[in-house]
């Protein structure tokens, strides 16, 4: 069976549209993947000393459209993972509420960062255990953008001081 010149240009055409169809996937592919909210949550230290550290947990939008109903969540094991034995409940349950429903955040501006306690580390502590220095559990982060897509990302709580995160910082400069 031979071609004519009619067959290959119908050939071209049907193969033109198929590359034009695909390229308009990917290239919406690529549009929702960029133009998008990115959720992520940290630990920094509030304040710290020789012997005692105090934590924030920040979650933050660095992606470029506003993000609803974010929402941590952690297993009661998980957390567990993260504090000393021999905790107070309280402290259990404060570091708990910021995982539970109620802690839920509605509206996550894109570039907002939002902070909220997270505990304390203390050497040797007259008030008892508190948060286990060194811990580290993968927690997930969930969120819809505005159109009501959903997300979903796992990502690894640590306590630890990031500033001076491989042991020490410089001194400031004497005046």
């Amino acid at each position: 069976m031979s071609l004519t010149a009619d067959d290959l240009k119908t050939a071209a055409s049907v193969a033109a549209i198929v590359i034009s169809l695909v390229s308009l996937y990917f290239t919406r592919a690529n549009w929702l993947q960029a133009n998008r909210p990115i959720v992520t949550a940290f630990l920094t230290e509030h304040e710290s000393g020789n012997s005692a550290a105090t934590f924030n947990l920040v979650l933050a939008n660095t992606g470029n459209r506003p993000a609803v109903r974010v929402r941590l969540h952690a297993s009661h094991s998980e957390i567990a993972k993260l504090l000393e034995p021999g905790v107070a409940k309280s402290r259990f349950e404060q570091i708990e509420a910021v995982f539970l429903p109620k802690s839920e955040v509605p509206l996550l501006r894109n570039g907002e960062e939002l902070t909220t306690s997270f505990g304390a580390f203390i050497g040797v502590s007259a008030t008892g255990p508190w948060l286990q220095y060194g811990s580290e559990v993968a927690v997930s982060i969930t969120y819809n953008d505005l159109e009501g897509r959903s997300y979903e990302s796992r990502l690894p709580l640590k306590i630890y001081a990031r500033e001076g995160f491989g042991g020490g910082v410089w001194a400031g400069k004497k005046a």
